[in-house]
């Protein structure tokens, strides 16, 4: 069957056309001007459109979308739309639309080509982001309304503070002098990466102080059902590793201490970097022995230890962000399908090459031994979420962009794939990107839904995504704040931020800070 192409009406007008027929193919600004010079937002019609209802997946067909200054103002049925003079009519006969994905663990800010990242992210239909590693520069930027966004990009729904690690947070003081200047500069919420445990349970009482939420990873020697009780909000990456894990062992104390005696509460500049990369890595370059402990806790895995640790996640409501994709690039790092990979033209010529590097030293580093033990985590990735999911743990989908092999956008559409692998079905994984994500920000009432009231960043999908979920990945087109993007606009961004990645220099305001 010949794929429908989307298309935009002038009612009213003797003049049907494609969008590809706009000059240059450019962006798809949906303003016009007045003699005056001044833009007015232009008024959108999606008619003929299947709305897919992402609380219970129900399906209603041939509807009409108003969309006015960037909300979507009226649905009525297709048949009822009349004259509409020179509106503009999007045909999206046979189409289906969902809220925008969002990628709630990502790091897009300060680095370089972010301008051209945040393109590839939309053309994959990303319309919101939380950016779990923020500056000082960055938040003070954002609070005097400096931060600039390029204008085809996702919303920036959170900022977090400096990412607490062992360099920054040395010590409980050093954490909550952070977490303290963090707040003053406006931080959403504290981002935790690998510290000490009482450097971690420290910034944790901090931030419920001030009233941030506190997110991120579960370091070596940190209880995760006690951090839940504590009121850790989201945990990341499923600790990553073994940390989450570990509380389901029935070896659970005896490993947990041998741990804690055995990480080193030290890092550098190099290892921070690589850790960046691939923390993984750094731990089996400290002590690749010590690491083999988690193969008693796989052989000591408990269901029903495990099931208690679900309870205490559902009961303090504590959110999880697996980035199965993520974790499986960490742990399997020199598999040659992540080298080979056609996506990695959105990857920048120079990140590319140090990925390269740090997937040869992890080959080096790697024993044999060590390898079966990482093969058999992936497993236990999987059998955690499956769990996760049917005990009715909140799960939110995320990417960890920045992370060896990750690569923007399309990596989302590979957690997709890796959740419905794990046993999540099609219409769970949809609301994990967009309803669970509105709910977990408390953005019910403009995001998460299509409805009358909402946000006008949606999806156009070929096909149902509560069917199969590979078909949230056939993108038609995107709406981002009112503004149409057909499938060949989405290409034009694909293949722009692919050319000057592949420059090799990004430009100098690429990091968007200022």
């Amino acid at each position: 069957m010949k794929k429908q192409t989307t298309k935009t009406i002038l009612l009213g007008s003797v003049l049907t056309a494609t969008l590809v027929g706009c000059a240059g193919g450019g962006t798809a600004s949906q303003s016009t001007s007045t003699s005056s010079g001044k833009k007015i937002q232009e008024s959108i019609i999606v008619k003929g459109v299947t709305i897919v209802n992402t609380v219970n997946g129900q399906l209603q067909a041939n509807m009409a979308l108003m969309i006015d200054g960037g909300k979507i103002s009226k649905i009525i049925p297709a048949d009822a739309v009349g004259e509409q003079g020179s509106k503009r009519v999007i045909d999206a006969t046979g189409k289906y639309v969902v809220p925008g994905y969002l990628d709630m663990h990502a790091h897009v800010l300060g680095r370089p080509f972010a301008k051209e990242v945040s393109a590839v992210m939309l053309a994959y239909g990303i319309t919101g982001y939380r950016q779990m590693s923020g500056t000082e520069e960055q938040l003070k930027d954002r609070k005097e309304n400096k931060l600039r966004m390029p204008d085809d990009s996702p919303e920036l729904l959170g900022l977090a503070g400096e990412m607490l690690n062992r360099a920054n947070a040395p010590t409980a003081e050093a954490a909550v002098a952070l977490v303290e200047r963090d707040r003053k500069a406006g931080a959403d919420f504290v981002s935790v990466g690998d510290v000490a445990p009482s450097v971690f349970f420290a910034a944790l009482t901090e931030s419920k102080k001030v009233g941030d939420y506190f997110a991120g990873n579960i370091p070596v020697g940190v209880d995760a059902e006690e951090a839940a009780k504590q009121g850790m909000l989201s945990m990341e990456s499923l600790g990553p590793v073994d940390t989450i894990l570990i509380s389901c062992s029935t070896n659970e104390d005896s490993v947990r201490k041998s741990l804690i005696g055995e990480t080193k509460n030290s890092a550098t500049t190099e290892s921070i970097k690589l850790a960046e990369a691939n923390p993984l890595l750094v731990r089996l370059m400290a002590n690749q022995n010590a690491f083999l402990k988690t193969r008693t806790i796989i052989d000591t895995y408990s269901e029903s230890k495990c099931k208690k640790l679900t309870e205490t996640l559902v009961l303090q409501k504590s959110w999880q962000v697996p980035t199965l994709a993520r974790n499986q690039a960490m742990m399997l790092a020199d598999k040659s399908q992540y080298a080979n990979n056609a996506d990695l033209k959105f990857i920048s010529r120079d990140q590319r090459a140090f990925w390269t590097e740090v997937s040869a030293k992890f080959a080096k580093t790697v024993k044999p031994v060590a390898r079966e033990t990482l093969r058999q985590l992936t497993a236990m990735d999987m059998k955690l979420v499956k769990l996760f999911d049917k005990q009715g743990v909140k799960m939110l989908t995320g990417t960890d962009l920045g992370g060896v092999w990750v690569v923007p956008g399309a990596s989302l559409h590979e957690e997709f794939e890796q959740l419905a692998k794990a046993g999540v079905s099609p219409l769970k994984v949809l609301q994990m990107t967009t309803l669970n994500g509105a709910e977990f920000l408390g953005k019910r009432s403009t995001m998460g839904t299509v409805e009358v009231g909402k946000n006008a960043n949606l999806v156009l999908l070929d096909a149902d995504p509560t069917d199969d979920v590979g078909n949230m990945k056939k993108i038609n087109a995107v709406i981002r704040d009112g503004k149409f993007y057909s499938e060949e606009m989405l290409e034009v961004l694909k293949k722009n931020a692919a050319e000057k990645m592949a420059s090799g220099s990004a430009p100098e305001d690429s990091g968007l800070v200022h």
